[in-house]
């Protein structure tokens, strides 16, 4: 089943945030999501502990010699593996990144981030050079604007496009929900009067887990013609 992983080396890019939205949409939509909290701080793990509700099972990130097997265990058992991964370069994040099918690299719309972001990228091809395949990735944007886009936001995607950097085309707003889904310990899809535009971060939320979901079936189509 697929393995999505999220990959940054810069923190405070939603990274987290990113995850949870996706595992509580895709278990909104009915899928048995799994996932695995590679960050030091444990910020999912945690939150599947103190949730209302089980809304998907979350694990610890083994230690480096057990990360393959965890994940391919996982992938067994579950329609989706959702891995948060710590915000260095480290040898979990290169073993991780080698078992996924899509990684999806969180970054806000400023020029620092997209410097920073581009050393997730450089170890996304990098591993996949190791191994003599594709690694497929997109770039994220996160707590943009939701009324308008920045400046800095065109300009970094119209670089991405020249550079050939593929980037989701739905962007994460800055919503008050997203942050009351961990005040709270609850999903965006149980969260009610806890949050102000509960229904507009909803709605961005499916359009993200839509196009994650749509690009997961592209690749599997793509793999079927090669074969």
């Amino acid at each position: 089943m697929p393995v999505i992983s999220f990959a940054s080396p810069k923190g405070g890019v939603g990274k987290s945030t990113s995850a949870l939205i996706l595992a509580s949409g895709l278990a909104h939509a009915g899928a048995s999501v799994t996932v695995i909290d590679g960050d030091p701080n444990r910020t999912l793990f945690n939150w599947s502990r103190n949730a209302d509700a089980t809304v998907f099972q979350c694990s610890e990130l083994p230690s480096d010699n057990e990360i393959l097997d965890a994940i391919e265990e996982t992938a067994t058992r579950s329609q989706f593996v959702i891995v948060d991964l710590e915000g260095t370069a480290n040898l979990a994040m290169s073993r991780a990144i080698s078992r996924t099918d899509l990684v999806v690299i969180p970054l806000q719309a400023s020029p620092v981030d997209a410097r920073q972001a581009s050393r997730a990228i450089k170890l996304v091809v990098d591993e996949g050079r190791a191994l003599r395949r594709t690694i497929p990735y997109r770039m994220l944007f996160t707590r943009v604007n939701p009324a308008i886009a920045t400046r800095d936001e065109r300009e970094i995607r119209a670089q991405f496009r020249n550079a050939q950097i593929a980037a989701f085309g739905v962007a994460l707003n800055d919503r008050a929900a997203f942050r009351a889904m961990f005040t709270h310990y609850r999903s965006l899809w149980d969260l009610s009067d806890e949050a102000t535009g509960v229904d507009k971060a909803r709605q961005n939320a499916a359009a993200f887990v839509a196009e994650v979901t749509q690009e997961i079936r592209n690749q599997q189509k793509a793999q079927e013609k090669a074969s």
